[in-house]
């Protein structure tokens, strides 16, 4: 939003500095972009009905535009201002230009044919022709002749035909002798090899001569030779007229009409099914719902395909058809693109996951889209030249002509084949794209119900075209998809089928989240994380969507799918780690039930082996070296090495200087001293080098023989343990490998551990922790000045600690090693902890002083926390303490507790006739105990004993000062009345009072009775309530009342859950609760709606039959309808108050802030207003 808003400012800011320094030009300019404007947007009109006009308005606005460059006279180019003559030329070419540009884009659409050939069909029909004597190679090149003949790129055909008007009409009629007295079989070829759409686009119905001859050629293919058309030329024809477009010849719609009538059964869905599998943007929703614009022809057409489907299906339950409907399963399957297709990357608006990089196909989709097309019933693999049912519906909008829609179509056409070289989609697929005005809402507002509303209305309008199928759709919860997916199962039921939504953001946050709506609905959407989990429900249901070797199969490509992700496009190595380990997850689901019905199980995605063997690497463990990788698991088999940074240190050093002495070998100065004749031997029985000490040597054996050096250069004596040899730097680069006696050597303990590999980073040398040199004492002056710097140890036995796994006293302490025992407080252990984990417990001067006098145990183990069976009064009612804390035989402060009481609530009773047990700390149950809240001591502790906690926390009385000054903040302001109806986490409910003393609500929870026949009572704050709304009711939309009537809901106010109903049948105002508010109506009564009969008047509502009776106007006749055969007048028109973040800023920027909005009954406070009060 932030982008948007800044690019529209500097949008505004260039444009006042364009106008500043151009004004004419920069008027002119504009004048025509915004005519340019109004001419997309306005597909509909008629100067788009033919391409001609087209083309005349491309060149007119060129010809405007040039003569503004080059005549304005503040423009940057005024050629015309210099020269008159070439300014005049230099815009007759710019228009010219533009009109060859025009022509030369709309014949090679023109002539694009449609790919849907089979393989192997025209070769073999090519042949069978030829053995026939049918001489049908030359009639295409007759055809093909004749076309270029007429079609001439540089001269619009207006022009030509002018010119040569006879030689023209005689090719036209060559053209069409050929199609007359052709055989059905070289029709057939004629029709699916010849450029069909430039055909009828060059071919012109003279009318000055009498001549139609484009009328007479479309005659002849739609209706006179129509019956011996295969369907996949009745499919060429359909396209033709399109590419023609169909208001360019007034009948047009009539031979769509007789081409789609005289079609029938199974031959009518696959007519359709090609239509929609042609890859472009003329697919059959355009041409039923978009091209034809005769409202009697369109219902004609959708009439005879549901006959036809109806006689489809009893076909198949009286099991008289033909093979051919056996051999199928007859579902669509519709998907939305972004985020369920392939992963938007997060980048805004098109989705929000981020789990992928972008653009990156999810693994597996594509074989679930092949899986569950294929089905469950004929062959058990794709065939190779069978068209597929996909189809997608996008959020993306439509613009103008097919711009946006061939960006998603080049895509689908690129994922016909993997990079891999595998194949990709299995058919080609239809596209239903979105509206401008939905994506607006979604971008300024952040409203996902009008992109639900858009995609359900798509898909409303395809079932109307394909009834006899039914239709699964896959989608993701980022936008209003799963809300798209209800109000499909509401609207068909029968042919929807199922609904797969990918999780890209959490479940519960999912626009139209209603678990318990859908339940009631029968909608049992699945949510999966990957598409081996979809595959898997997808064969578990009853009846299942496909098999099992198709969920094997889903599987199979996911892996492969996942392994040709090229490692650039991951955005860390961590990434693609957690995906690969969420895929064998689920793969290992699937395995778990493939292998019990009988299958072998799908491999697992193997990791990359980043650490090399013996490679060192850091761990959240410390050091280690890496000994195994399992590929599977992602797992690495180290070897821990725990030993003292001291000695990893003396090693790393030593390996660093072994380096550079390799690098840079040392040569004496001296010549005798280079003179060596023998080399020293090392034996061992491991046979392993490991440098490290990664190896625990046993009975290690040195043999050394002395070298020749001068006596100079010869060590004095040998160090204990150690064998010294000639040459100082060889014994420095091996003094570790041939230590014979020391101590610690033989006690080393490698540990071994599997790690996953996104904790394991590159080895560092190991740094030694600096020492805080400071006392870090109260009172400096007390520290000794001249004591010196000296090792002592700092933990003696039966000190008090603190540490990472709770309280402690210090048993032991090992000075060498520098390792404290201690012993845990609360549980049966001790742990071995270094120094830095271990904190000493201080006591400040005078409480070590005086502690035997201040510090007495007085506590008793019959005493409260101690005993079980003490009253206490919770803030939930009261109870028994049932599990005491634990006596403990160290006395610690009131602040280092960490042991929990058990307090069995008395005042509430379970079905099981137990009562709930909650649990808190000695400290707060010592608070409603005592009904003191966070007081201070009592005054039995002594001046001393005060004194020295001073000392020993000089910070404890901030808590006093917060505790002061928190009295002075006045009591919490109470939002939901007492009474209120809420919706809470644990279902609806009542607000029964407010504490102020802690901000808290008591609410009874509705659905919560128990043994004693009361409700259960919840205690929340108010971030965990919200106001209850009638199931299924917005405001401002119509709504059923309990007491029979009518009305709008006005309004619900939140502090009290009332809500407010219009009933303008009977000039009432109700407030009502929700329980009130039956259900939600399409319109009230009294209320203007709009039929397909015209507009009417809502007289009554028929519960019993969920019927509407309408009193049409003008008609003197009454109508009953269901509710999704009309719609309520104004719906969509509703004046918004609201603001939302740009649409604020940019009301503040673009207009004028005194408009009010008129004649509104809606306060600022969402309440109703008489509408008395607002006149005077």
């Amino acid at each position: 939003m932030l982008i948007l808003l800044t690019l529209l400012v500097s949008l505004v800011l260039l444009l006042l500095a364009l106008f500043a320094y151009a004004p004419i030009f920069c008027s002119c300019v504009l004048s025509l972009l915004y005519t340019l404007y109004f001419f997309v947007a306005n597909e509909e009109h008629g100067v788009h009905h033919a391409q001609e006009s087209e083309n005349r308005f491309w060149t007119i606005f060129a010809v405007l535009l040039a003569t503004v460059v080059f005549f304005a006279k503040d423009s940057p180019i005024p050629l015309g201002n210099w020269s008159p003559s070439l300014g005049f030329v230099s815009v007759v070419l710019s228009g010219y230009a533009m009109h060859t540009w025009d022509r030369i884009v709309h014949r090679r659409d023109l002539s694009r044919q449609v790919s849907l050939r089979r393989a192997g069909t025209a070769t073999s029909s090519l042949t069978r022709l030829k053995d026939l004597g049918i001489p049908v190679e030359d009639q295409l090149k007759r055809i093909n002749g004749c076309l270029a003949a007429i079609d001439k790129l540089l001269i619009p055909s207006t022009i030509n035909n002018y010119i040569n008007q006879r030689f023209v009409m005689s090719k036209e009629r060559e053209i069409i002798s050929i199609f007359e007295e052709c055989d059905a079989r070289a029709l057939n070829y004629l029709v699916s090899h010849v450029k069909l759409g430039l055909l009828f686009y060059k071919i012109k119905d003279h009318n000055n001569f009498n001549s139609q001859h484009r009328s007479e050629i479309i005659q002849l293919l739609a209706v006179v030779r129509l019956p011996i058309l295969t369907v996949m030329s009745r499919v060429i024809v359909l396209h033709a007229l399109q590419l023609m477009k169909l208001r360019a010849n007034p009948r047009a719609e009539y031979w769509v009409r007789n081409v789609i009538l005289n079609t029938h059964q199974d031959d009518l869905s696959e007519l359709k099914t090609l239509t929609d599998a042609k890859g472009d943007y003329f697919c059959m929703n355009k041409l039923i719902h978009d091209d034809i614009k005769s409202e009697t022809t369109r219902q004609e057409i959708l009439t005879h395909i549901r006959k036809e489907a109806i006689i489809q299906q009893n076909h198949v339950l009286m099991r008289t058809k033909k093979k051919k409907r056996k051999i199928q399963s007859w579902r669509k399957v519709l998907s939305d693109v972004d985020d369920t297709l392939c992963s938007s990357g997060g980048s805004y608006p098109a989705g929000i996951d981020k789990r992928y990089p972008k653009k990156v196909v999810y693994p597996g989709v594509l074989a679930f889209y092949r899986e569950l097309d294929l089905g469950t019933e004929g062959p058990s693999q794709w065939p190779e030249n069978r068209v597929g049912n996909l189809v997608f519906l996008s959020a993306r909008p439509h613009v103008y002509k097919d711009v946006s829609e061939k960006i998603n179509h080049a895509k689908f056409a690129r994922l016909r084949v993997k990079p891999d070289g595998r194949q990709g989609l299995h058919t080609t697929p239809s596209l239903l794209a979105g509206d401008l005005a939905s994506g607006t809402e979604y971008m300024m507002r952040n409203d996902m119900e009008p992109l639900a509303l858009k995609k359900f209305d798509n898909f409303k309008r395809y079932v109307a075209i394909y009834p006899e199928y039914r239709h699964c759709f896959v989608c993701d919860n980022g936008q209003g998809d799963v809300r798209a997916g209800e109000m499909m199962l509401d609207a068909f039921p029968y042919e929807f089928e199922a609904l797969y939504v990918h999780v890209v953001k959490d479940v519960s946050k999912t626009h139209g989240y209603a678990p318990e709506r859908w339940r009631e609905k029968g909608l049992n959407p699945c949510f999966f994380r990957t598409y081996p989990e979809a595959a898997l429900d997808a064969t578990k249901r009853s009846p299942p969507l496909i098999r099992i070797e198709g969920l094997r199969r889903v599987c199979e490509e996911t892996v492969q799918d996942f392994i040709s992700i090229e490692n650039k496009k991951w955005q860390s190595h961590k990434q693609a780690a957690a995906r690969r380990m969420e895929l064998n997850q689920n793969l290992w689901e699937v395995n778990n039930y493939i292998t019990s019905k009988g299958l072998d199980p799908v491999p697992m995605i193997k990791a990359e082996q980043v650490w090399s063997i013996g490679e060192k690497v850091r761990t959240p463990y410390g050091i280690a070296r890496i000994v195994d990788f399992d590929s599977v698991h992602d797992l690495y088999e180290v070897k821990l090495d725990w030993r003292p940074l001291t000695k990893q240190l003396e090693e790393h050093l030593a390996c660093e200087e072994e380096k550079r002495e390799k690098k840079t070998p040392r040569r004496s100065k001296n010549p005798e001293s280079s003179i060596t004749a023998l080399e020293t031997v090392v034996e061992s029985e491991e046979h392993e080098e490991e440098r490290g000490g990664n190896v625990e040597p046993k009975n290690k054996k040195v043999v050394a023989v002395s070298m020749l050096t001068p006596p100079d250069k010869r060590p004095d004596k040998v160090a204990s343990g150690q064998l010294r040899v000639g040459m100082e730097t060889f014994r420095d680069s091996i003094a570790r490998d041939i230590t014979l006696n020391d101590s610690y050597s033989d006690s080393i303990n490698y540990v071994k551990a599997k790690v996953q590999s996104a904790l394991i980073s590159k080895y560092t040398p190991p740094i030694l922790p600096t020492v805080r040199q400071s006392s870090n004492q109260l009172f400096s002056f007390w520290t000794p000045k001249s004591e010196p710097a000296r090792k002592v140890a700092i933990f003696k036995a039966g000190e008090q600690c603190k540490t990472m796994y709770g309280l402690g006293i210090v048993e032991d302490y090992e000075e060498q090693r520098h390792i404290v025992i201690v012993k845990l407080v609360g549980w049966n252990a001790k742990a071995f902890l270094n120094e830095e984990s271990v904190e000493i417990v201080s006591k400040g001067i005078f409480e070590s002083l005086f502690g035997p006098f201040g510090s007495v145990e007085t506590t008793k183990l019959h005493d409260f926390p101690h005993a079980e069976g003490t009253v206490i009064k919770t803030p939930f009612g009261e109870g028994k303490v049932v599990r005491p804390s634990p006596a403990s035989t160290t006395k610690f402060s009131k602040d280092e507790g960490v042991s929990t009481i058990g307090i069995s609530l008395t005042n509430w009773t379970l079905g099981n006739n137990s009562h709930p047990v909650i649990y808190c700390t000695v400290e707060t149950a010592q608070e409603w105990k005592s009904n003191k809240g966070k007081e201070s001591k009592t005054s039995s502790d002594g001046i001393l004993s005060a004194f020295g906690n001073l000392l020993s926390k000089p910070f404890r009385g901030s808590r006093a000062l917060s505790e002061k000054r928190s009295a002075l903040v006045p009591a919490a302001e109470q939002y939901y009345k007492d009474g209120a109806a809420v919706s809470t986490s644990f279902g609806p409910g009542l607000v029964k009072r407010f504490r102020e003393e802690d901000e808290f609500y008591e609410v009874a929870l509705m659905n919560w009775k128990l043994a004693n026949g009361c409700f259960a009572k919840a205690i929340l704050r108010r971030d965990g309530i919200s106001h209850r709304l009638a199931a299924g009711c917005i405001e401002g939309y119509s709504v059923l009342t309990d007491l029979g009537l009518s009305g709008t809901l006005a309004s619900v106010d939140p502090t009290t859950g009332v809500h407010i109903v219009t009933i303008p049948s009977a000039g009432l105002v109700c407030y009502l609760q929700p329980d009130s508010v039956v259900r939600p109506l399409k319109a009230a009564v009294g209320e203007e709606v709009l039929t397909a009969y015209g507009d009417g008047k809502m007289f009554k509502y028929h519960i019993e039959s969920d019927t509407y009776e309408i009193a049409l106007t003008g008609w003197n006749a009454k109508l009953y309808a269901k509710a999704e055969t009309f719609d309520r007048a104004g719906d969509g028109t509703q004046i918004r108050t609201d603001t939302f973040g740009i649409n604020w800023l940019l009301n503040k920027l673009f207009f004028s802030s005194d408009k009010s909005v008129p004649e509104t009954t809606r306060s600022r406070s969402n309440s109703v207003v008489s509408a008395r009060s607002t006149t005077k």
